[in-house]
């Protein structure tokens, strides 16, 4: 059954002003429908309005926006493999590495039906006893795998470790370390075969949610400046110079969703170090507006206004998804041997030019 727009707007403002990690599964649940029936795949000519509802859900909570943001994420991924999702199914998409990642599969030769297990720690899995299934990439044997959280014995061979998770930021968001037990897992778990995850054209589609939903959270900030009567000359002029940023935001998700409808299985192989550039320009947009808010409106909705200094803590740590000059360094790199990509030729000043 669909869900019309008043009825999504409806589910939104449904949700508490600090939810728990019970109401997150909630509404991320009662969103299910809505998504199935109106959010489009990346690349397929609508991806402008699937950034759009990511960043209408983050602009209401950034919470609630990096679970859907995880569920678009695993089903977009599973329908790029040919694995259809299960419907009414909430979805996490958990591929973090680093030392803290100890996850493997042992325990008999690789393909062999059955004998297979899934050991060791995964960290920072955002909705970890949230999601009904999650997508794990198992970096040893380079292998994504599609695992059932809420399966018949599943919960016995699983471990959530929630004391590493120290921020109050998300926290009802139960970003923890899942810890797996000589958890089954057979080929039909399996998603593309090894290294596939990282190497399918798709990987760059998925780059532009998260600056969507960083993008929506900023919005909040700026609609609540908005909201107030402003004091003085200085004050308004913070509130131009972040509607400006706000702007300059959508026009780069236009512009990146643009690029991807344009070239959907990365051909040209640009859309990575566009999806950079649009993460780049929206996490700068968004530390601008985090600086200005603060100018603006001074201490008092840091320390008295409880919504309010949730998104300022939640999205200060979201935009840290960005991987800063490291991101701007591939750039760069790509620039080196592809001198026109972004090129003013490709921005022609005269017409017809």
């Amino acid at each position: 059954m669909s869900m019309d727009n008043q009825a999504f707007a409806q589910c939104l403002s449904a949700l508490p002003e600090n939810p728990t990690a019970t109401d997150y599964r909630g509404a991320a649940s009662a969103l299910l429908p809505y998504i199935e029936a109106n959010v489009p795949p990346m690349g397929e000519g609508q991806s402008l309005s699937r950034l759009r509802f990511l960043t209408g859900v983050a602009h209401r909570d950034l919470g609630l926006a990096r679970l859907i943001e995880g569920h678009l994420d695993a089903t977009q991924i599973l329908r790029e493999a040919g694995c259809p999702a299960e419907s009414g199914k909430l979805y996490g998409i958990w591929a973090s590495g680093g030392p803290a990642d100890t996850t493997d599969m042992t325990g008999g030769a690789e393909g062999e039906h059955g004998s297979a297990r899934l050991t060791g720690a995964k960290p920072f899995c955002s909705g970890s006893d949230i999601v009904d299934r999650a997508l794990i990439y198992v970096y040893p044997a380079e292998q994504l795998l599609d695992v059932d959280m809420r399966g018949a014995g599943s919960r016995e061979r699983l471990r959530f470790e929630a004391g590493e998770w120290r921020s109050a930021a998300f926290a009802e968001t139960h970003t923890w370390t899942v810890r797996f037990e000589d958890f089954p897992v057979t080929e039909e778990n399996h998603v593309g075969g090894p290294q596939w995850y990282f190497h399918r054209p798709g990987f760059c589609l998925g780059a532009l949610a998260p600056a969507a939903c960083w993008a929506g959270g900023a919005m909040g900030l700026v609609d609540a400046v908005r909201q107030r009567k402003l004091k003085d000359g200085h004050a308004r002029a913070h509130l131009g110079a972040m509607v400006s940023s706000v702007c300059s935001m959508n026009a780069m998700l236009r512009w990146g969703a643009d690029q991807i409808d344009a070239d959907p299985n990365n051909t040209s192989g640009t859309l990575f170090p566009s999806a950079l550039l649009v993460r780049h320009h929206i996490e700068r947009a968004c530390t601008e507006t985090l600086d200005r808010f603060g100018r603006t409106l001074g201490p008092r909705p840091f320390a008295f206004e409880e919504a309010n200094a949730r998104r300022i803590a939640e999205l200060t740590l979201y935009i840290r998804q960005c991987h800063a000059e490291r991101d701007l360094e591939e750039v760069g790199g790509y620039l080196e041997k592809h001198p026109q990509f972004c090129s003013s030729s490709q921005f022609p000043i005269l017409p017809g030019k």
